[in-house]
């Protein structure tokens, strides 16, 4: 039988962390947004993911500290990231920024902002003082074990017993994410929002045009 462990993700982690980023990014596509908006290779991506990790600003998606990892049989197989929105008085947007301007060349930054007008048509605010719903990932070998499901409603217990006041949670989906729109909507998410480009350039930036918001109602049942 085999044994599934929830925990708090580490720098040890950060690896298979990059990979979640990454994976999570394509959302089942071969477009990577940090390598079509930046102009970065995979690999790239993949070194400047482990460098805005190992900053740990907590607060938004690219922190240590906002992943849980579930382990099998000592594995790490799979990982989900959450954060309060806005805890810290700083949106997550902001914060993410930040760690883009600190870490990423200039010529990059400069290239993603000649796409910013054309990004921003799927862009939705996140709401302060909400639970959101980041990165999720299995590797290909622990798929059809529910670990994102057990990773989220985990992820989801932890945060709002941090701050008892939190009352909703939300996840964002590219729509062609089909899995992971039939996993959230099992765990209680209803499709609220659905907010679509209407310059399909953006498809050769983003894994589709569309994006899609879920939005789950806590009760005290949730914070037990």
């Amino acid at each position: 039988m085999e044994e599934i462990v929830i925990r708090t993700a580490t720098i040890a982690d950060i690896p298979f962390l990059v990979e979640t980023i990454i994976e999570a990014e394509k959302s089942g596509t071969d477009r990577l947004s940090y390598s079509t908006i930046f102009g970065l290779s995979e690999a790239m991506v993949a070194k400047y993911l482990e460098e805005m990790l190992l900053e740990e600003i907590d607060g938004c998606e690219l922190s240590v500290s906002s992943f849980l990892v579930a382990e099998v049989n000592g594995v790490v197989a799979a990982a989900l990231s959450a954060w309060i929105e806005g805890d810290q008085g700083i949106s997550s947007t902001q914060l993410k920024g930040n760690l883009l301007n600190f870490v990423l060349p200039k010529e990059n930054i400069a290239k993603a902002a000649l796409v910013n007008s054309l990004i921003s048509e799927i862009h939705i605010e996140y709401t302060p003082n909400s639970i959101q719903i980041g990165a999720g990932y299995v590797s290909k070998e622990h798929r059809g074990k529910k670990l994102l499901g057990i990773l989220n409603d985990e992820i989801i217990n932890r945060l709002s017993k941090s701050k008892p006041d939190v009352s909703e949670v939300y996840a964002q989906i590219f729509s062609c994410n089909t899995p992971s729109i039939k996993t959230y909507e099992k765990a209680n998410f209803k499709v609220i929002m659905t907010q679509e480009a209407k310059n399909q350039e953006i498809i050769n930036y983003l894994p589709s045009n569309k994006k899609i918001l879920l939005k789950k109602q806590l009760n005290t049942n949730d914070k037990e």
